[in-house]
């Protein structure tokens, strides 16, 4: 495959033929229905019997079996013809975008895809010059390169496919049912996990940067087949732009809710029950919600007991970003509509972001993002575990990595991880797998720890942050943050590791206020509350950089 073939070749043409074979196929089936009810049933039925008989019967049923054959035949081979006519678009889509890209740096791209540029006669030019253009040259060269590969494949597979439906009919071995299953099985089981469609995607494991490039290649009209055809892959992937996930996840959630959000609990089903139940705080908080700023539904799914991240503002165009991890007994109503009295963690996110944006600096932007990606233990022995917190720390590590990596704003991007009680040691073992060498996660640029029982780290150094990037904020009548150690009577230890609000943590603790003497659950809960005294407004400037934190005693 070279770049005039990929960029010349007529996929109409495939797409007419996959049309053709589906029409045959039906023409097909229609002529196996008629030959079952007008022959092949009325002989079985006439109660025909003798020699003559015993010799009819079995050819009859032989050619009703070779025409279901033939019929199953002709239907994958349209379904084949389509996928590879998919890829193929696909990846002209993406050799289209880079030659455009190379077109638009003054780039020259050779017929075997060579992408060169003349040496600059300004004697000012910068001396990086030289190394940004051979890495942008590298970059196009290696987008032409991947469309070029997924072309061939595509074409090489639909060659062998081809190929062996001929050989089945030159030997008649497509008349026969059993090597129509097979072809059957084949389609639904064999290719079914690695479409051909899905073979220039990023495998699941891949790096949110690895995304980000995948997807700006595709071109418009690559980008737009997807949302057209597979909007189910793009929704929670990360490195995907802010705005088409929102799209999926809304157009998702509104084909779920559609039919279920009018009715009353005695005129649903028990399924339908269920999915009012996870899905309905959501629908509603973003169908209430109004005005600036705008709610964006970056995540949405049934895993565990639900998933879903809000983010108020657009994190891809937002200079200043915040991650908030609610902690146990967080679920999707605690996402839904709700008082602001710091138990509706989606509140607190937008206290959050309006907080910070009061702060943001001239020319600076806010995104506030609620991060519900994980299963929050409840009021039981799942909350003195940390397998919760583990099992959801690589998914929040990648989430902030997917944020970073999409970002198209101007300005520098600043991200703060907030995590809040049990999603503070889920936010100290994201940043542990994202600060840890090879990693393939970005870190935060700031990390912020209130309520904490602890993070699973000594000191704020194990965390492998800048000096003076990790934050506390711990109410002194606050029980969680004096929750005690399981193995150490050290009154510095807690229940899942060394206080961070301690001296020997080493964290920068800015103020808080105990709120309620009377009410220790409430000063808990109140540290993204503008009832919370000074914890809202530090975490604020503390998100948007602002500089005026007020900082109080380490405890120890």
């Amino acid at each position: 495959m070279d770049i005039a073939s990929l960029r010349t070749a007529g996929l109409a043409k495939l797409y007419t033929a996959a049309d053709a074979y589906d029409a045959l196929a039906k023409a097909m089936s229609q002529h196996a229905t008629d030959w079952k009810s007008g022959t092949a049933d009325r002989v079985h039925g006439s109660q025909w019997s003798g020699s003559a008989a015993d010799a009819a019967i079995p050819v009859l049923d032989g050619i009703t079996g070779k025409v279901r054959a033939a019929t199953t035949e002709l239907g994958l081979i349209g379904k084949e013809i389509r996928d590879c006519a998919d890829a193929m678009t696909l990846a002209q889509d993406r050799l289209t975008q880079a030659l455009s890209d190379a077109r638009a740096k003054g780039f020259s791209v050779s017929d075997s895809g060579t992408v060169s540029w003349s040496p600059s006669t300004n004697p000012f030019q910068a001396t990086d010059w030289e190394a940004r253009q051979k890495a942008a040259a590298e970059e196009i060269g290696q987008q032409i390169g991947k469309a070029l590969s997924d072309a061939a494949e595509a074409d090489s597979a639909l060659a062998g496919t081809l190929n062996r439906f001929a050989g089945h009919a030159r030997d008649k071995s497509g008349l026969d049912e059993k090597t129509a299953a097979a072809d059957v099985y084949l389609d639904q089981f064999a290719d079914a996990s690695n479409p051909m469609w899905q073979r220039g995607m990023p495998g699941k494991d891949a790096a949110p940067t690895e995304v980000d490039t995948w997807w700006k290649g595709l071109g418009p009209e690559g980008r737009q087949w997807f949302l057209s055809h597979h909007p189910e892959v793009l929704g929670n992937l990360d490195g995907i732009p802010a705005e088409v996930r929102d799209k999926v996840n809304r157009d998702r959630l509104e084909a779920l809710m559609n039919s279920i959000r009018t009715k009353k609990p005695d005129e649903m089903s028990a399924g339908e029950k269920d999915l009012f139940a996870l899905y309905g705080p959501i629908d509603a908080r973003l169908r209430q919600h109004k005005g600036d700023p705008p709610i964006l539904l970056l995540g949405l799914g049934d895993e565990g007991r639900g998933r879903a991240i809000l983010s108020y503002g657009n994190p891809d165009t937002a200079t200043d970003i915040s991650a908030y991890v609610p902690g146990i007994t967080t679920t999707m109503k605690s996402l839904g509509p709700g008082e602001n009295d710091g138990t509706n963690e989606a509140e607190n996110a937008l206290n959050l972001y309006r907080a910070a944006s009061g702060k943001a600096p001239a020319g600076h932007s806010v995104a506030s993002i609620v991060w519900l990606g994980y299963d929050s233990p409840g009021m039981d022995l799942g909350a003195a575990s940390t397998k919760a917190g583990k099992d959801g720390a690589p998914a929040y590590a990648k989430f902030l990595s997917g944020v970073r990596a999409g970002h198209d704003g101007t300005r520098p991007l600043h991200i703060t991880a907030v995590g809040h009680s049990y999603g503070s040691y889920l936010v100290g073992q994201a940043t542990m797998i994202a600060t840890r060498p090879g990693s393939h996660d970005a870190p935060p640029d700031d990390v912020v720890f209130i309520g904490s029982p602890g993070v699973g780290a000594d000191r704020a150094s194990d965390l492998h942050m800048p000096s003076g990037h990790v934050w506390v904020g711990a109410a002194d009548n606050d029980v969680v943050t004096h929750a005690p150690s399981k193995f150490s009577l050290d009154p510095d230890e807690c229940w899942y590791g060394r206080d961070p609000s301690s001296r020997h943590f080493g964290a920068n603790r800015f103020t808080v206020d105990d709120w309620s003497r009377g009410n220790p659950i409430d000063a808990h809960t109140k540290y993204l509350n503008g009832r919370g005294g000074p914890s809202l407004d530090n975490i604020a400037a503390i998100v948007s950089g602002s500089g005026d934190v007020k900082l109080t005693g380490r405890r120890g």
